[in-house]
């Protein structure tokens, strides 16, 4: 008869991401997340069979959680609703501490072919939800939200180098410029 589980699946993922988040993906060990949930190693290992398979469970949970994330914001097509959307997301980010690890996690997302589907899947549901905001009768919509998401991704990488803080106003306040752009006559305060 199998042992009992002590810790559900999304504790130990739950563990995992904490892990990760603070030692980024090359240095992450199914042993720090063992020692982190008080388990040993090879119930770990028997659960998720190595650090590959952990990571790919870990990347399926973000994306479930990013559409929670954002099915939890209220609908509207105006422009004030497409920018408040913005400003959550975008403030959302945070002041940038701990963003290097998620550097190297967006760099293990690129070269490793399931975690890049899952990172992508991702990206386009953020990018749908914007969509999904941007004001009817607005010229091709999916080219906005592709635009706006382009300026966020950009902008944060800008960040990396700009020893601006926080990241979050950083990105907002090249945002408000495209977004003035898309919709003259509007004002969009970072």
């Amino acid at each position: 008869m199998p042992r009992p589980k002590l810790h559900s699946d999304e504790a130990v993922l739950e563990a995992a991401s904490d892990v990760l988040l603070r030692t980024g993906p090359i240095q992450f060990t199914l042993s720090d997340v063992a020692q982190a949930l008080g388990m040993s190693r090879a119930a770990l290992i028997q659960r998720f069979q190595n650090k590959s398979a952990l990571l790919h469970r870990l990347a399926e949970r973000d994306v479930a959680l990013t559409r929670e994330y954002l099915d939890g914001f209220p609908p509207g097509r105006s422009v004030e609703d497409l920018w408040r959307f913005l400003s959550d997301i975008v403030l959302g980010m945070g002041d940038g501490a701990g963003f290097q690890v998620r550097l190297l996690i967006a760099w293990s997302e690129a070269t490793d072919p399931v975690l890049k589907g899952l990172g992508s899947e991702r990206y386009r549901r953020v990018q749908a939800a914007i969509s999904a905001r941007v004001p009817l009768g607005t010229p091709n919509p999916e080219a906005l939200a592709e635009h706006l998401h382009a300026v966020i991704a950009g902008a944060t990488m800008q960040w990396l180098v700009a020893d601006e803080a926080p990241l979050g106003r950083f990105v907002l306040d090249r945002l408000s410029v495209a977004m003035a752009i898309a919709f003259p006559g509007h004002e969009f305060e970072a």
